[in-house]
């Protein structure tokens, strides 16, 4: 009797502990297909958004930072890049559009290129959404109205935006005795100046040496000039001014030899320039080559020509959802957060100036690019002026000027040619697309 019952005890612990094993096996396939079910679950809830834009790789790129930090305050978006070189990226994103493919949300190259994805129907109208979700686009400040604006529809926000400005060499000031610039300078006092700082080796005015850089200062010339509908006769004069800069005051490089050369705005760093035209995105650039600059610089706001109202170009970056967009919550929630407080933000700690601005965004570019107080005076506050109203034929004719202005800079053809060129173009413009 005690055997059997040492035979049955061991036959039930056997079982048990089969069962134990067996019930423990279940438990680790169930574990297991719940895990991956609620991974599904998981991946499915995830909502893939393609954004489009240049330079995402390149060295010292804000882009990779901000994706990462969108990603991470929205754990439900996954954003897929696309992205191109800067030279590649209009043809690329026009291409691609007019493809049909499923990109959601843009960069435009600029605000001037902008109107044309409008008029081509690539752009969706954003005030639904900014009244609906109720956007505050205050922080903007004029730049909607003056980039953006396009018959009451507003297709795009802006992530960057640039105030044209005099960056200077102070030590090319100091050692020819001369005061520094001011805030409040004409485009004639310009010249004197650069004239009164040039000596051998050094010029006193700078301009990048592409045609694009030297047309804001030409349409400053005259208070709301808008070069869809404002007579070119006006340009006369200040491309006569500039070419006096170069040939009779001699204080600006050969334009010419500088596109030859490859001149850029790095050529500021060599300490050869006394002032150089150029938008605030400079800013950045100069204080990460802090190391290769051995002089001090500063910042004063553009001139303005003499009995015109004291105001400076302006330039700003678009980003835009794609008008066939089937994940406009998603896009829209990944547009605002590029321009709007958080992406505002981040590039302020990138040292660039954004488009969304509040004191506390440009404190923090303050801080981190280490202006003095004079130079951040002539980044902020500024009365802006653009090549004219917002249409979708904007950047048709600024190309067409930009031709005939670089023949004028090239010298070969006179600044009284190129006015009578562009009437002509501009009309041609105008007809086509009626």
């Amino acid at each position: 009797m005690k055997r059997f019952l040492s035979v049955v005890l061991a036959l039930m612990l056997l079982v048990a502990a089969t069962g134990c094993s067996s019930t423990g096996g279940s438990n680790e396939k169930q574990t297991t297909e719940t895990s991956a079910a609620a991974e599904a679950e998981t991946t499915e809830d995830v909502v893939t958004v393609k954004l489009a834009l240049w330079d995402y790789e390149a060295d010292g790129s804000v882009y990779p930072p901000i994706i990462e930090a969108f990603e991470a305050a929205n754990p439900g978006i996954k954003v897929e890049v696309i992205n191109a070189s800067s030279a590649d990226y209009e043809t690329k994103i026009t291409t691609m559009l007019a493809g049909g493919d499923d990109i959601d949300v843009y960069f435009a190259k600029s605000n001037t290129s902008y109107p044309t994805l409008v008029l081509k129907n690539y752009a969706m109208d954003l005030n639904g959404l900014v009244e609906e979700k109720g956007f505050d686009t205050a922080a903007f400040g004029t730049v909607l109205e003056q980039h953006y604006v396009i018959d009451g529809g507003l297709y795009a926000l802006p992530f960057r935006t640039n105030d044209w400005v005099i960056y200077y060499n102070k030590s090319v000031f100091d050692n020819a005795g001369v005061p520094y610039p001011t805030n409040d300078m004409t485009w004639e006092e310009y010249a004197e100046i650069a004239k009164s700082v040039t000596s051998e080796g050094v010029y006193g005015a700078a301009f990048i040496p592409k045609a694009g850089f030297i047309v804001p200062v030409l349409v400053g010339v005259e208070n709301g000039f808008d070069i869809a509908s404002s007579d070119f006769t006006a340009l006369q004069y200040p491309l006569e001014y500039m070419l006096k800069l170069m040939n009779e005051d001699q204080s600006y490089e050969n334009f010419a030899q500088s596109v030859s050369m490859s001149q850029d705005q790095t050529y500021f760093y060599k300490g050869t320039t006394g002032m150089i035209y150029n938008g605030s995105w400079f800013t950045q650039m100069l204080v990460a080559n802090e190391e290769n600059i051995d002089f001090e610089w500063g910042i004063v706001k553009s001139p303005y020509w003499a009995g015109t109202e004291k105001a400076g170009f302006a330039t700003s970056t678009p980003v835009l959802i794609n008008s066939k967009t089937e994940k406009v919550d998603e896009a829209w929630e990944l547009l605002t957060y590029l321009t709007g407080n958080e992406g505002a933000e981040l590039l302020a700690k990138e040292k660039l100036v954004p488009g969304y601005k509040t004191d506390e965004v440009m404190q923090i570019f303050k801080d981190n690019t280490g202006l003095d107080d004079a130079s951040m005076e002539a980044l902020t506050d500024n009365t802006t002026y653009v090549l004219g109203e917002a249409s979708t034929l904007l950047g048709l004719i600024s190309g067409a000027i930009n031709e005939e202005v670089e023949l004028v800079m090239t010298e070969n053809q006179t600044p009284a040619e190129a006015v009578a060129n562009m009437e002509v173009r501009r009309q041609e413009i105008l007809e086509a697309n009626k």
